[in-house]
């Protein structure tokens, strides 16, 4: 099967070079700046379209990894009922849906950026042309560049932007703050930063394979009167808890509000 990906940044160069190993990947770039930049490793590995017309000739479904503004202009090139996978931010089905000439299957995914080295974890959901073929495809493409979850939902796609799509943002800003404790306590810079990366990479993968809730993991580490006890008690006095959930919901909050604005403020299906 050949996979068409419009957009060949940061996000569509990752799945082109994450899915090439399985399918035939045909892209193509509008901007000439980025199609220039594309890593020669990526270029030998799929086709470069000349236009998007070409793409469409050439690929069966399409993934569209261009601006959330750039949707309508090229859904609406797609002439046929060919499966419409995007992972434009804010854009939704219903968007999508009227800009198609044709009625047929729309996937709109929210993927994370961790997909760039195949961990990236992506939600996803379809419109009511999808058959069960059209969510185990989707549910493929992205398997092969991380994780992925199925919503029957798509309002919940932004409860998902605010905990995965910027979630990475959240680990980074942990990582430094304890890659700067351990400078301020007197240790390098470098074996701070080892130990921190380490700590979190390790913690994460710890709690993956074991699948107990992560507050039981704490308690393993946690002795009485010790000090992890005293450190998480620290965190707590310090609002640590609190700070995250709200993070997430104000990302959340975001999301719905950016929605609202490229509909023109109009109610959306999201």
């Amino acid at each position: 099967m050949t996979l068409g990906i419009v957009g060949l940044g940061k996000m569509g160069s990752a799945l082109a070079q994450g899915l090439s190993g399985k399918y035939q990947i045909v892209g193509y770039e509008k901007s000439e700046a980025v199609a220039k930049d594309l890593r020669p490793s990526l270029v030998k590995k799929i086709r470069i379209a000349a236009s998007l017309e070409e793409l469409l000739e050439l690929a069966g479904p399409v993934i569209l990894a261009v601006k959330p503004a750039q949707i309508p202009q090229v859904v609406s090139a797609i002439g046929d009922h060919r499966l419409i996978v995007s992972i434009a931010a804010g854009v939704s089905v219903k968007t999508i849906d009227s800009a198609r000439k044709e009625n047929g299957p729309t996937i709109r995914a929210m993927p994370n950026t961790p997909l760039v080295i195949k961990r990236g974890i992506t939600a996803f959901t379809g419109n009511k042309y999808c058959t069960g073929d059209d969510i185990q495809m989707a549910r493929e493409i992205f398997e092969n560049v991380g994780e992925a979850i199925y919503l029957e939902q798509e309002k919940l796609l932004h409860a998902v932007t605010g905990l995965s799509g910027s979630g990475p943002a959240y680990v980074y800003l942990f990582l430094q703050n304890l890659e700067d404790a351990g400078v301020l306590l007197g240790l390098t810079r470098a074996d701070s930063r080892k130990l921190a990366l380490q700590t979190v990479l390790g913690s994460a993968e710890l709690a993956r394979q074991s699948q107990v809730a992560p507050q039981e993991l704490a308690h393993d580490v946690t002795s009485p009167g010790g000090t992890t006890a005293v450190a998480l008690k620290s965190l707590h006095r310090h609002g640590f808890p609190n700070a995250v959930m709200e993070a997430v919901t104000a990302a959340t909050r975001r999301s719905v509000e950016l929605a609202s604005e490229a509909h023109g403020g109009a109610q959306t299906n999201d």
